[in-house]
């Protein structure tokens, strides 16, 4: 049967694919999501947003600095997603991946349903691979951390 642990790390690299999955489209069209494609989704997540806190933080500070913001999703979603595949800096990753989830819940979840469970699920996810330390085994962070001290017998 194998460990908790191994699990988690499985865990950890499946978010992080789906990260990497989703950055994928805005990768491979830099151009156009760095241009108007980003300031054209952020207008319709903000048209009829029904959180009106989200909705005034993304015509008052996002639009304004559209083009700071494109630039940030698109590395953040890129990092947090070979950051967690990796096991590279794993607890502080999955914590910037809370942090983008509960944002993109904010925005765009009241569009479609399924977008409030999937990043329900992702939140979850996020949390149980922080909880288990999933980047101590099978990851970079294992082969980074130093061994323990081992202790003289007398």
């Amino acid at each position: 049967m194998w460990n908790i642990r191994v699990w988690s790390a499985l865990l950890r690299a499946a978010v992080g694919g789906a990260w990497l999955f989703e950055a994928y489209p805005q990768l491979s069209d830099r151009d156009s999501y760095l241009g108007r494609g980003f300031v054209s989704m952020v207008q319709t997540m903000a048209g009829n947003n029904p959180w009106h806190f989200y909705r005034n933080f993304l015509e008052g500070a996002v639009l304004p600095h559209a083009a700071l913001f494109s630039y940030l999703t698109l590395v953040g979603n890129t990092l947090v997603g070979l950051c967690l595949l990796l096991g590279l800096l794993t607890p502080y990753s999955a914590l910037l991946a809370v942090f983008l989830n509960i944002n993109y819940g904010l925005a765009a979840g009241w569009m479609d349903r399924m977008d409030y469970a999937l990043n329900g699920l992702m939140l979850v996810a996020e949390i149980v691979i922080i909880a288990h330390a999933a980047g101590r085994i099978g990851g970079v962070d294992a082969l980074l951390r130093a061994p323990a001290p081992k202790r003289r017998r007398y």
